[in-house]
């Protein structure tokens, strides 16, 4: 007799079943996680850089869609190259199947159908997955080969009393824009030869990760030179309830390390927006290892120690401690803020 539930590729059509059975584990009653809309799905799978689709579906024969293991494919640089990498996301099964199939149940037989449909050194397969899974951190690195990198350490600074406003270099402007202008890949460009690993952090990706995203407002921030208007960094701005309620967030940084003028320019921009805001704290992140990690502490940021830890899934990648070590991430290389 054949399975009632087969694990395939997702196919058109799937986008609404999928959805609806995601919204079935995931929402919260107190409201603090919503139902996710199509908009956002379509967004974050269908309309992401890559064009390419990473998607496996559990579908009962009667009751539809039961499961799903998905990752959103990021362009990644890594020692001097173009490849693709991709963040494992939205994964479930609904409670009444988990144990369903061989052991030890229907999350990993989605897992190893995923690594093996989409992971590889061939154009289009990604070379790890990577992501924050808590919930099903034990089996997961049982049975689908996931690694601890490092833990997520944030950076943060309480607004609640208000902040000082903080001095910037008076040849430095940093304005909000709707859009980065064209130049941003050249910025882009220059930085990641500082950089062994890193998400292609392009004029393309940004504005699909922040400006275009639909259920999340960011600020965009430019830091340019005053007399000449060259573009000396960019950063990302946006306020959430991860982590604490009401709490800002320095998302995403793209500026060289060792050029304090525009990192006190793009801070100070910050916190004045943080202190509009009203929020609790603002937060960053960067890798343990980064000088900015240093640096933004001797700006007056402490350090919070958090239950988050980044994970790799490796079929064909690297050791640990290159991920450790070489790898430029911030907050927003995730889909949690």
């Amino acid at each position: 007799m054949a399975d009632v539930v087969e694990i395939r590729p997702y196919r058109d059509g799937d986008a609404a079943p999928l959805l609806a059975a995601y919204n079935k584990v995931f929402v919260t009653a107190d409201g603090r996680i919503p139902p996710r809309s199509m908009a956002h799905w379509r967004w974050k799978y269908l309309d992401n850089p890559t064009g390419i689709l990473q998607v496996v579906v559990a579908e009962h024969r009667e009751q539809g869609i039961v499961g799903s293991y998905a990752s959103i494919p990021m362009r990644l640089w890594v020692e001097g190259e173009d490849r693709l990498c991709a963040q494992g996301s939205d994964l479930f099964v609904l409670p009444e199947w988990r144990r369903y199939g061989p052991r030890p149940g229907l999350f990993v037989s989605l897992g190893r159908a995923h690594h093996e449909r989409f992971s590889g050194r061939e154009p289009g397969k990604y070379l790890f997955t990577y992501g924050w899974p808590i919930p099903n951190w034990r089996i997961s690195q049982k049975y689908l080969n996931y690694e601890n990198i490092r833990d997520w350490d944030f950076l943060f600074r309480e607004v609640a009393h208000g902040l000082h406003e903080r001095s910037a270099p008076a040849a430095l402007v940093v304005q909000q824009v709707d859009r980065f202008a064209e130049d941003v890949d050249l910025l882009w460009q220059r930085e990641r030869a500082s950089m062994t690993m890193a998400i292609a952090r392009d004029r393309r990706y940004l504005h699909w990760r922040y400006a275009d995203a639909p259920d999340r407002a960011y600020r965009l921030f430019e830091c340019r030179e005053r007399a000449g208007g060259a573009l000396r960094g960019i950063c990302v701005y946006g306020a959430c309830n991860f982590l604490f309620p009401n709490t800002g967030f320095v998302v995403d940084w793209l500026c060289p390390a060792a050029d304090d003028d525009a990192t006190t320019a793009m801070i100070a921009a910050v916190e004045r927006r943080a202190a509009e805001d009203r929020v609790t704290a603002l937060a960053t992140l960067f890798p343990q290892l980064d000088p900015r990690f240093l640096k933004f502490q001797r700006l007056g940021y402490l350090v919070y120690g958090t239950p988050y830890f980044l994970v790799v899934a490796q079929p064909v990648a690297f050791d640990t401690l290159f991920y450790r070590e070489q790898w430029y991430h911030t907050c927003g290389d995730s889909d949690l803020v």
